[in-house]
């Protein structure tokens, strides 16, 4: 790829990730920068950075290809962050089973024990290596008041103090896209659980 040519890709894809921020902010989601071809923060105190403003995130997109960073919490969301197993990992026990070989064979795992369902009709995304994303609305519309954390091997809440990358944000390991388009779902009881789940809530 000449000079040129680079500069062109380079502007289209400014361009691009300035409207995915846009288009996450007009959700109500809270956006900030990560570094370019990364999930890594761009800005310190990223989770009070975080804005809906039209005009800050032009001005900020404006300035660089940056890759767009969502916080859960002040957007009223809780994601359930579905993780791939990387190349010779195995599960712990008691997830050593047959089939089992990252976060969406542990969660199958954990509905199936629990008598629990997960809400598939809502917004998700799917990232690099299998990576899955379930958005779900909290369902008192306010962060919970610590980070429910991993539920199980592989299996995280993000919500309080974390962030996921929106779809649309490239890395070296692949992009992140949208896997279904949807109205969020509430989310279900056992995700705000710390202990994990609790199918009667």
């Amino acid at each position: 790829m000449d000079e040129l040519a680079s500069r062109r890709h380079d502007r289209r894809q400014q361009k691009e990730l300035k409207a995915v921020a846009l288009a996450a902010a007009a959700r109500g989601w809270h956006v900030f920068p990560l570094r370019p071809g990364t999930t890594e923060p761009a800005v310190k105190d990223w989770a009070e950075r975080a804005t809906t403003n039209t005009w800050r995130i032009v001005r900020c997109w404006d300035s660089g290809p940056f890759n767009v960073g969502i916080v859960p919490c002040a957007s009223g969301l809780l994601v359930l962050d579905l993780v791939p197993s990387g190349a010779g990992e195995q599960p712990p026990e008691p997830y050593r089973l047959p089939g089992v070989h990252g976060g969406t064979d542990v969660l199958a795992v954990l509905l199936e024990e629990r008598r629990a369902r997960l809400p598939c009709e809502t917004y998700s995304v799917d990232g690099p290596g299998g990576r899955m994303q379930y958005y779900f609305a909290h369902p008192d519309d306010a962060c919970p008041p610590a980070a429910p954390g991993p539920l199980a091997w592989h299996v995280e809440v993000r919500c309080t103090g974390s962030y996921v990358p929106a779809a649309g944000c490239l890395t070296p390991d692949g992009a992140y896209t949208v896997g279904h388009d949807a109205a969020l779902a509430e989310a279900p009881g056992w995700l705000t659980v710390p202990a994990g789940f609790d199918p009667d809530r």
